[in-house]
């Protein structure tokens, strides 16, 4: 609690008169140390900050710089539509690598759904709405927001670590049967040009849309007062796809019916290019069931193998 309270007396982020009674991690933070902060006046307060690692992996070096892109994609949105339907953004300490926000309360992520709960069309026309909010801002000129620490980070585990025969992480460990259609597609010459090419446009400054980065259900909260959606601190300046891509990855990841994807994109609205929206797709589903970043998943080794072919075909434009 003491390093906490430290933090909000030092940035003045305390409340004259008030102080700090009690601090609890917020929920299982994959990059950063999220705490909730209650004061003696019961009210509550949000306190992510950001080290020079992920805070689920420290062996992993992560950019610092992070929480400085996350504020500043809070100021791009604020008084957006999108910005309405996040948490609100009450301060940023460079030093400290701190930001503060305001507790949204009682609520729950959707990592439900990967366990056989359904999204509710409510939940996915809220994400659609906010994602499409989000895609029609102007591009900002923020030159924190190209985000290229952070994307090389994640460009690593998107697309070479899954397919690096030499990565030593095992998938028999998580679903028995699983390593050796994996160790099929770290072989498979033309799927991992493929992903290399999509990889290749990650990595390019080119003219884009800001981008939440890591839109899947971890990333939004359902609440009492409707779906906010938080942790954006993979943004980018990139194409609409990226964010609609990895939104159907999900859908499918979770098993939502297949009208979810078309409701998705008929809400969305933006034109989009969907021959690279399955690509990515397809390169987001094959990375959560190989790589590192494992999710929740209630599928057996059947389903995820069907998984996998889907992604296969997805990438490959089959």
């Amino acid at each position: 609690m003491g390093d906490a309270a430290a933090v909000l007396d030092a940035l003045g982020w305390c409340p004259v008169g008030r102080h700090v009674v009690s601090v609890e991690v917020a929920g299982a933070g994959n990059m950063n140390l999220v705490e909730r902060v209650t004061l003696d006046d019961g009210a509550t307060l949000i306190l992510k900050r950001a080290h020079g690692w992920v805070e689920k992996y420290p062996d992993i070096p992560a950019p610092i710089g992070r929480a400085g892109v996350e504020a500043a994609f809070y100021s791009v949105v604020s008084g957006s539509t999108a910005g309405a339907a996040m948490p609100a953004h009450l301060g940023y300490d460079e030093g400290s690598a701190a930001n503060l926000f305001a507790d949204l309360g009682a609520g729950s992520d959707g990592m439900a759904a990967y366990t056989g709960a359904a999204i509710s069309g409510a939940d996915l026309e809220a994400v659609a709405e906010w994602v499409r909010g989000l895609h029609a801002l102007p591009v900002p000129a923020d030159p924190r927001l190209t985000n290229q620490g952070m994307r090389a980070l994640n460009a690593l585990h998107i697309f070479d670590f899954p397919l690096d025969p030499a990565n030593g992480f095992n998938v028999d460990s998580i679903t028995q049967g699983l390593q050796e259609y994996a160790d099929r597609l770290k072989q498979d010459a033309g799927f991992i040009a493929a992903v290399q090419a999509v990889k290749s446009l990650y990595l390019a400054d080119l003219p884009g849309v800001l981008l939440h980065g890591d839109l899947y259900p971890g990333s939004w909260l359902t609440t009492r007062q409707g779906l906010f959606v938080i942790d954006p601190e993979f943004c980018w300046i990139g194409p609409r796809e990226w964010d609609i891509g990895v939104l159907i990855a999900h859908l499918k990841l979770s098993n939502q019916p297949a009208e979810s994807t078309t409701r998705l994109i008929s809400r969305y609205s933006h034109p989009i290019d969907m021959a690279l929206a399955r690509r990515i797709a397809g390169i987001e589903i094959m990375r959560r069931l190989i790589g590192v970043a494992q999710l929740p998943l209630a599928n057996d080794l059947a389903a995820k193998k069907a998984l996998l072919d889907e992604a296969y075909s997805l990438v490959m434009d089959q």
